[in-house]
């Protein structure tokens, strides 16, 4: 394997990071202080659109630029390097747009890619349910068909930025006859449709990015199915691949690492030590090892293929390794790092990294929940079990 990236390759990193430099100022951090906690930009999105950022891998009949998964990569990279506002596109661009390309119609590839390519269409992912968390497929949102429409009745929980998005990427159960693998369908329900309520929850640092969502006779057409009726479970199955292959959970761990380590070097902090010190290089090595298997994933992507229990791999150790980061932070820091980087000047040379230095007071409460979300750390060993080693069903 070549660890090298093409000379054209640098080039197009080179252009990511002018437009970032030259967007992301600190008259533009100003004007969003007041809007989704800095992680929804739909100004930013727009702005993405217009230089031809967000659907980089996409064909070009759709929207996209027509490059390969490495310069997407490259693109996500720089992107989360820097803690841009990309939650208002990122679902669409990420998992949504990348499932219709595989199990959508031609109708709905022109209805739907170009508007996400645009910045005009965003996405929220509902999937987990009340009673249905990480066994998805528990999921019973009932969506019964009656001639051209579905009436849609139940409810999804923490369904992040149901508050601002259009459309709802929605399991719903259509047979709820058959195994509970085998009756569920993937239907995009219009967030505005009436019967849609959309329920604000507050997460444990007060931030309102959850919600739950609740439906009452929606219709929905059934030209909005995407994939089989019933064959659900296998289009959502890849939808969370995209996901967890996520090259920014990277970037991220970088950021904690640094912060973590500057705050190692701090007199201020009184707790510098060797044995933290080992365990900040430790956790160096575990950080490159993420990083190389979520290159491993793109490689793959890159070659045609539809990486699976890979993406479980690089999922299960990003969140893992980004828990033991703050919980070493915690450890070095104390109650010092819940203040020390809240008040830096945007302006300055490492104003993306200061940024994100807030995460000292906020990071460590964030991670907890990284080893639940898009599939907990026991789900994601199942699929390495079953579909990696080839191990039985217990």
């Amino acid at each position: 394997m070549d660890f090298r990236f093409t000379d054209e390759q640098e080039d197009f990193r080179s252009g990511v990071k002018k437009f970032i430099e030259t967007t992301l100022t600190e008259d533009f951090w100003k004007s969003q202080e007041a809007s989704e906690g800095e992680r929804s930009s739909p100004e930013f999105s727009r702005m993405a659109a217009e230089a031809g950022w967000l659907a980089v891998a996409w064909p070009e009949e759709y929207g996209g630029a027509g490059l390969s998964y490495t310069e997407q990569m490259i693109y996500m990279e720089e992107m989360a390097e820097v803690g841009a506002p990309q939650e208002h596109h990122r679902r669409a661009v990420q998992q949504v747009g990348p499932s219709i390309i595989l199990f959508g119609n031609e109708e709905q590839k022109q209805k739907y890619l170009p508007q996400i390519a645009k910045g005009e269409l965003s996405f929220a992912m509902g999937l987990s349910e009340p009673d249905a968390g990480s066994d998805l497929a528990a999921a019973n949102t009932r969506a019964v068909k009656d001639g051209d429409f579905y009436t849609v009745n139940g409810q999804k929980k923490w369904t992040s930025g149901a508050h601002y998005s259009d459309l709802l990427w929605t399991v719903v159960r259509t047979d709820p006859n058959a195994p509970k693998h085998r009756g569920l369908s993937m239907l995009i329900i219009p967030l505005d449709a009436e019967g849609v309520v959309v329920e604000p929850i507050l997460d444990m640092q007060g931030e309102h990015h959850f919600n739950k969502v609740h439906f009452e006779d929606v219709k929905v057409p059934t030209e909005n199915i995407v994939g089989e009726e019933n064959r659900g479970w296998y289009v959502n199955a890849s939808t969370m691949d995209f996901e967890r292959s996520g090259i920014s959970r990277i970037a991220s761990l970088r950021r904690a690492l640094k912060l973590a380590t500057t705050a190692h070097q701090l007199p201020q902090s009184g707790h510098t030590s060797e044995s933290k010190r080992m365990r900040l290089a430790d956790l160096s090595v575990s950080t490159k090892v993420v990083e190389l298997l979520a290159y491993r994933v793109v490689s793959q992507q890159a070659s045609g293929f539809i990486p699976n229990y890979e993406v479980s791999i690089t999922k299960l150790l990003a969140s893992e390794v980004d828990q033991a980061i703050h919980n070493l932070h915690v450890g070095i820091d104390g109650l010092f790092g819940n203040l020390s980087f809240s008040k830096w000047d945007r302006s300055s040379a490492d104003a993306g990294l200061k940024r994100n230095l807030r995460t000292s007071a906020n990071g460590y409460v964030s991670a907890i929940p990284g080893t639940i979300a898009q599939g907990s750390s026991e789900i994601q060993r199942n699929v390495i079990a079953t579909r990696g080693l080839g191990l039985p069903r217990g």
